[in-house]
C-alpha cells in the first residue's frame, strides 16, 4: 500500500500585497491499496439505560393501550405528551421490540459475518458498565450469541455513563485485537451522558492508539455535539438514526466500512515556516466537519484522520494566513512555501508542499475550492448559532442560522436552507432548537462532503 498526497491549487496564485492575506488550499489523501482486506477488531458499546429498554409499540398497539387505560395524555412544561400509566402488558411487550432488541438483532447478524481473523466484543453501560462479550473470534459464535442474548435483560442503573462503557471497550481493543487488524469502537446511545469531558478524553486516547470511534445517535434527544466530536477527534464515522429499526443497517454499514479500509490510523503532519499561520482545518469529505490539530508549536501541527477507505479519499480545506510578498521579488513573481505536509500510515509516507505564487496575473480560485469554502462556512455558521443559543443569545443565534440558510441556498441546497430557516424561527420564537429537526440538519450538513464539486 502507498499513499497519494496532492494539493490544489498548485501553486496558490496570490496578488502581490504588502500585508498578510488569507488563502485556501485543498489537500487530498488517497491510497492505491489492493489485495485482501485486513481483519476487523471492534467493540460495540451499547447504552443500556431505561430509555433503550422501552418497548416500541406500533400505532395499533398504542391505540389499544389508550383504550385500555394503559396510556394517558398529560401536560409537561405546558406541552401535551402521552405517558404510560403502568407496565406495558406482556402480550404487547412480547411483540414490541425495544432499541436494545434491535441492537441484539443487528449483532446476531454481524456474528454470522465474522471471519476467522476478526474479533468482536460487546459492552453495555448505564450507571454501570459491563463487558458482556470479551473479545472473541468468529469461531466462537456460541459464546458470542450467549453474551448478546443478555443485552435486553440487564439492569445497570438509571444514569448514563458512556465513558465507563468506552473504557471497557477500549480495553478490549487494546488486549484482544487481532494483529494488524482494523480497530473500531462503535458507540450507540439515545440520551445524554454524565461525563462528556471524560468521553472526549477517551476519544483522544483512542486516536493516539489508532482506534477510530464511530457513533450512532438514536432518536431526538441525544448529544449530537458530543457524538460528532467523538467521531471527528478519532477519525470515526457519525450517524443519526431517527428510528430504532434503522440500527441493524447502521451496524452492518460500520462493519462494511471497516472491511473497506485501505490505510489504517492515517496521520497528517503540517509544518509552517516563520510568518505563516494555520487558521482553520475543515474536513470536506468523506464528511464535512471542523478538525482540531495539535502540536507543541503553532508551526508544527498534526492530525489524527482515522482509517482511509478504498475509493473514499480524505479531502481537507486548509485556511492559511500567507505573509506579505517578499521584498525585491523576481520578474516572474515570488514563490514561497506555506506548508510542508507529510501523510503517514504505518510504514507508508507521502509528502507535498503548499506553495504560494505572488503574481499580478493571479486567477480566481478553482470552482472546487470556492465550493468547499462555501460548505465550510455554512457548517461553521450553524455551529456558531448553536453556541450562541447555548449562551442565551437567542436573537444572535437566529441571525446566524438565517445566515447559514442563505449560504446553503447559494450552494444549491434548498431543502437544507429551509431546514435552517425553520431552526432560526424556532430559536427566535422559543430560544430553543426543534430537537429532531436540529439533529437532522446537523447530520445532513455533514453529508455535504459526499457531493463535492470536482473541478
Amino acid at each position: 500500500m502507498s499513499l497519494i498526497l496532492r494539493t490544489q491549487p498548485e501553486p496558490i496564485a496570490l496578488p502581490p500585497r504588502a500585508e498578510a492575506q488569507i488563502c485556501y488550499a485543498m489537500v487530498s489523501i488517497a491510497a492505491d491499496a489492493g489485495g485482501v482486506s485486513a481483519p476487523v477488531s471492534w467493540a460495540l458499546v451499547a447504552d443500556a439505560s431505561r430509555s433503550m429498554r422501552i418497548p416500541i409499540v406500533s400505532e395499533e398497539q398504542f391505540r389499544e393501550l389508550v383504550r385500555s387505560g394503559g396510556a394517558q395524555e398529560v401536560l409537561v412544561d405546558g406541552v401535551p405528551v402521552w405517558q404510560l400509566t403502568g407496565p406495558v402488558p406482556e402480550a404487547i411487550r412480547a411483540s414490541a421490540p425495544s432499541a436494545l432488541d434491535y441492537t441484539a438483532r443487528a449483532l446476531h447478524s454481524v456474528v454470522e459475518r465474522l471471519d476467522r481473523g476478526d474479533r468482536f466484543s460487546l459492552v453495555a453501560c448505564a450507571e454501570q458498565a459491563l463487558t458482556l462479550v470479551p473479545s472473541a473470534g468468529g469461531d466462537q459464535r456460541a459464546s458470542l450469541v450467549a453474551g448478546i442474548s443478555r443485552l435486553g435483560s440487564l439492569r445497570l442503573g438509571e444514569g448514563t455513563d458512556l465513558a465507563g462503557g468506552m473504557r471497557l471497550g477500549l480495553a478490549e481493543l487494546a488486549h484482544g485485537a487481532a494483529p494488524g487488524s482494523v480497530r473500531r469502537l462503535i458507540l450507540l446511545t439515545d440520551g445524554f451522558t454524565e461525563s462528556p469531558e471524560a468521553c472526549m478524553a477517551l476519544a483522544r486516547q483512542a486516536a493516539e492508539a489508532g482506534v477510530s470511534v464511530s457513533t450512532l445517535g438514536l432518536g431526538g434527544e441525544f448529544q449530537d455535539d458530543l457524538l460528532t466530536a467523538l467521531a471527528d477527534t478519532s477519525g470515526g464515522r457519525a450517524s443519526f438514526l431517527r428510528r430504532a429499526e434503522l440500527i441493524p443497517a447502521a451496524v452492518a454499514a460500520e462493519l462494511d466500512a471497516a472491511r473497506g479500509v485501505a490505510a489504517q490510523a492515517l496521520g497528517l503532519e503540517l509544518a509552517m515556516p516563520q510568518g505563516v499561520e494555520l487558521r482553520r482545518i475543515t474536513r470536506i469529505s468523506p464528511s464535512l466537519a471542523p478538525l482540531e490539530a495539535s502540536g507543541a508549536s503553532p508551526r508544527l501541527q498534526s492530525l489524527h484522520l482515522g482509517d482511509l477507505e478504498r475509493g473514499a479519499p480524505i479531502r481537507l480545506l486548509l485556511e492559511l494566513l500567507a505573509p506579505p510578498e517578499p521584498p525585491r521579488p523576481p520578474a516572474g513573481g515570488a514563490r514561497r512555501r506555506l506548508c510542508a505536509l507529510t501523510a503517514s500510515s504505518g510504514q507508508s509516507r507521502a509528502s507535498a508542499d503548499v506553495v504560494a505564487h505572488y503574481t499580478a496575473a493571479a486567477a480566481p480560485p478553482p470552482a472546487a475550492l470556492l465550493d468547499a469554502a462555501g460548505r465550510a462556512s455554512a457548517m461553521r455558521l450553524q455551529r456558531r448559532a448553536l453556541d450562541a443559543a447555548g449562551r442565551g443569545d437567542h436573537a444572535g443565534a437566529a441571525g446566524l442560522m438565517r445566515a447559514a440558510a442563505a449560504r446553503l441556498r447559494e450552494l444549491g441546497e434548498p431543502s437544507l436552507a429551509e431546514a435552517a430557516l425553520r431552526e432560526a424561527a424556532s430559536l427566535a420564537a422559543t430560544g430553543q432548537t426543534s430537537g429532531v429537526g436540529r439533529r437532522e440538519l446537523t447530520y445532513a450538513t455533514r453529508r455535504l462532503g459526499e457531493h463535492e464539486v470536482d473541478s
